[in-house]
C-alpha cells in the first residue's frame, strides 16, 4: 500500500519555513545588511532580471488559471457585444482628446530614459548624457532612479518587440486604457451581473482623469490595472484555493509594489486575503512562487533605501526638511476639495462621481453594520474589492501628508485614481442592493452616460491641465526634427533627456560654459553639424518687453545665430545656433582631447 503523504519538498510546514527564510533574508538585505551604494549597485545591475523573473512567473500563473477555470456563468454574446461598444466608445473618445504628449514635465521623460536603458544594456537606470559611437547611442553616467520600474520594464518589452521607438510608451498607456476598462466590466459583473458592470465602466470611464493618463507615458494607469487585476485575483483565490490562484496573486502584488511608490501598501491587504483564504480551508496552501516572492522584492526595498538616502531625490521646495507632515495636511485638504467638488472644466474630475460615491460609500458602511448571509462567491468578491478598496484609502490618506498632493494642482491630480476606484465599486455596491426594489442600476447607467455626453467629455477636451513647460519642449522637437538630417548637439536650458531619448547628444547650459574649449574644438572639425542652444526670456515690462533668464545666459565667448522664437504664456523660448567660441582676451588655448 502506497504512502499517502506528501513527500519531503510539498509538505506546508517545509514550504512555510522557506517563506519565512526568504522573508528574513529580503528583510534583512533590502533594509539592513547592504550599504547603499552596494544596494544600488545591485538594482542597477540586476534589477531588470527580477523584474522579468516576477512578470514571466506571474504570466505562468494566469496561464494555469485559464487552463484550470471551470463552466460558470459566461456573458451572452449581447452581453459581449453592450460592454465592448462602451468600452470602445470611452476609450477612443479618450484617446482622441488629445495628441500623445507627456503631461508631466521632466517625470515621463524619466521613465522612459529608463525603458531605454532597459531595452538596449537591461540596466536599471536613467541617462544623463549620451553619444554615437560606432553607430550604437550609448547612455552614460546613468544612475538610479526613484521611480517605481515596472512600467518601464513593460516599455522596455514594447521595446523589446517592436524596435526602439519613444512613442512605444504612449503606445502601451493607450492599450492599457482599454484593458483597465475591461478589468472594470469584469469587477463590476461580478458584483450584479452585465448591470454592474456596465454600470462601473461608465462610472470610470467617463472619468476625464483616467482618460487624460491613456495618451501620456506615465504609470497611473499601470497601477491602477493591477490594483483592478489583483482585487480579481484576490477574489478567484477566496473562491477556489489553490497553488495556481495564490501564486497569481501574490506575484500580481509584487509587481503592484512596483507600479508606483505608494502601492506597496497593497501588500498588507494581500497577506490578510491570503490569511483569509487559509482560514476558510483550514489548511496552509503555498506554491514555490510564493516562496519566492519575498526575495523577488528585494531590489524594491534597496531602490527605496537609496531613495531614503538620498535627499536630491526628494525634490522638496524651499523651507521644507521632510517629504512627510501634518503641516502639509490642510493645504492637501483644500486641493482635495477643490479637485473632487468643482464643476467647472479647470479640473479632469467627474463631480456626479464624487457625490454618488460617498453617498454609496455611507450606504454601504451602514450594511456592513447589518452584515446577512452571502453565497460563497459573492463573499470572495466582496471581500476581494473590500480589502484592496481599504488600501486604496489607505493610499489617499497618506499622500494628504506628502509634501506635493495638493489635487487642485493639475499635476497632482493623478494621485487620485485609486479613490476613484473605492468611489465607482461603492456605487455599484449600493446600486446592487437597491436593484430588489427598484431599477438603481440601470437608472444611474443612464445617468452617468448622459452625464459623460454632456460634461466629462468637454473636460477631457479643455486640456487647461497642460504644464507649459510640456509645450515648449514638444515645440522644440518639433522643430528640430524638421531640420536637414545631421549629427547635432543640443545645449537645452531644461532637460537633456528629451533630446537624448531621440538619439541627439545633449548638455545643459550651465555645462557648456565648462567644457567651451571642447565646442570650440568640435565646431573647428565639424564633429557636429550644428550646435543648437535653446534658452528661455521672461517679461520685464507690460508693453512687451523680454529679457533672457540669468541662468539661460552662455558666457560672453559664445557667438550665437538667431534661429526661432516662440511665446508661450508670458515667456518665449528660443532656438539659437552655436556659430563660434571666442576664447577670453588674453587666454591661451589649452590642447583638447576628442
Amino acid at each position: 500500500m502506497s504512502d499517502p503523504s506528501p513527500g519531503f519538498w510539498h509538505r506546508a510546514d517545509v514550504r512555510l519555513a522557506a517563506f519565512g527564510l526568504a522573508a528574513v533574508a529580503a528583510v534583512y538585505f533590502g533594509f539592513i545588511g547592504l550599504e547603499v551604494e552596494v544596494g544600488g549597485m545591485i538594482v542597477k545591475r540586476f534589477g531588470y532580471y527580477f523584474l522579468l523573473a516576477a512578470f514571466v512567473l506571474w504570466l505562468g500563473s494566469l496561464g494555469q488559471i485559464w487552463r484550470d477555470r471551470q463552466p460558470g456563468n459566461p456573458p451572452t454574446g449581447r452581453e459581449l457585444l453592450l460592454a465592448g461598444l462602451a468600452i470602445g466608445l470611452l476609450s477612443l473618445v479618450a484617446i482622441n482628446a488629445e495628441s500623445f504628449r507627456s503631461k508631466i514635465l521632466y517625470d515621463e521623460f524619466v521613465l522612459q530614459s529608463t525603458a531605454y536603458n532597459m531595452h538596449y544594456f537591461r540596466d536599471t537606470a536613467t541617462m544623463v548624457r549620451g553619444y554615437d559611437i560606432l553607430g550604437m547611442f550609448v547612455s552614460t553616467d546613468n544612475y538610479l532612479d526613484k521611480r517605481p520600474n515596472f512600467y518601464p520594464f513593460l516599455v522596455s518589452l514594447v521595446h523589446d518587440l517592436t524596435g526602439y521607438r519613444p512613442a512605444n510608451a504612449y503606445w502601451l498607456n493607450a492599450g492599457l486604457l482599454p484593458v483597465t476598462l475591461g478589468l472594470v466590466y469584469y469587477l463590476g459583473r461580478r458584483l450584479n451581473g452585465m448591470r454592474g458592470g456596465l454600470l462601473a465602466v461608465l462610472l470610470l470611464g467617463s472619468l476625464p482623469l483616467l482618460g487624460q493618463n491613456a495618451t501620456g507615458s506615465s504609470m497611473e494607469l499601470l497601477n491602477v490595472a493591477m490594483i483592478l487585476a489583483v482585487a480579481g485575483l484576490g477574489a478567484a483565490w477566496l473562491r477556489r484555493r489553490d497553488e495556481g490562484r495564490l501564486s497569481a496573486l501574490v506575484l500580481g502584488a509584487v509587481l503592484l509594489a512596483q507600479s508606483r511608490y505608494e502601492s506597496a501598501i497593497y501588500v498588507a491587504p494581500v497577506a490578510v486575503l491570503v490569511l483569509l483564504g487559509w482560514w476558510w480551508e483550514r489548511r496552509i496552501i503555498l506554491s514555490w512562487r510564493v516562496v519566492a516572492a519575498p526575495l523577488l522584492l528585494l531590489p524594491y526595498a534597496l531602490q527605496n533605501k537609496v531613495l531614503s538616502h538620498t535627499k536630491w531625490m526628494w525634490e522638496l521646495r524651499e523651507n521644507q526638511e521632510t517629504r512627510f507632515s501634518v503641516d502639509y495636511l490642510a493645504g492637501n485638504l483644500a486641493g482635495a476639495r477643490d479637485f473632487f467638488f468643482n464643476t467647472n472644466a479647470r479640473f479632469a474630475n467627474s463631480w456626479l462621481l464624487t457625490w454618488l460615491g460617498l453617498a454609496a460609500l455611507g450606504y454601504v458602511g451602514w450594511r456592513l453594520l447589518r452584515p446577512r448571509p452571502a453565497p460563497a462567491a459573492t463573499r470572495a468578491d466582496q471581500a476581494a474589492l473590500l480589502l484592496l478598496g481599504l488600501g486604496a484609502v489607505t493610499n489617499t490618506v497618506l499622500i494628504l501628508f506628502y509634501y506635493w498632493s495638493n489635487l487642485g494642482d493639475p499635476i497632482a491630480a493623478r494621485f487620485s485614481l485609486p479613490f476613484h476606484l473605492v468611489l465607482a465599486f461603492a456605487v455599484v455596491a449600493a446600486a446592487a442592493s437597491l436593484d430588489r426594489r427598484w431599477p438603481a442600476s440601470w437608472v444611474l447607467t443612464g445617468a452617468m452616460a448622459l452625464f459623460a455626453c454632456g460634461v466629462t467629455t468637454s473636460h477631457s477636451a479643455q486640456h487647461l491641465y497642460s504644464h507649459l513647460g510640456i509645450d515648449e519642449v514638444e515645440w522644440e522637437k518639433r522643430y528640430v526634427a524638421a531640420l536637414p538630417p545631421g549629427e547635432r548637439l543640443v545645449i537645452s536650458n531644461k532637460s537633456t533627456l528629451p533630446w537624448l531619448l531621440v538619439k541627439i547628444p545633449s548638455i545643459l547650459i550651465g555645462r557648456a560654459g565648462i567644457v567651451g574649449d571642447r565646442l570650440e574644438y568640435q565646431l573647428a572639425h565639424g564633429t557636429f553639424r550644428e550646435i543648437l542652444v535653446l534658452q528661455s526670456l521672461r517679461p520685464t515690462s507690460a508693453d512687451g518687453g523680454h529679457q533672457l533668464l540669468p541662468e539661460d545666459r552662455v558666457p560672453a565667448g559664445f557667438e550665437l545665430e538667431l534661429m526661432a522664437e516662440k511665446r508661450f504664456g508670458t515667456r518665449i523660448a528660443r532656438i539659437s545656433r552655436l556659430v563660434a567660441v571666442h576664447p577670453p582676451p588674453g587666454a591661451t588655448a589649452a590642447p583638447v582631447v576628442p
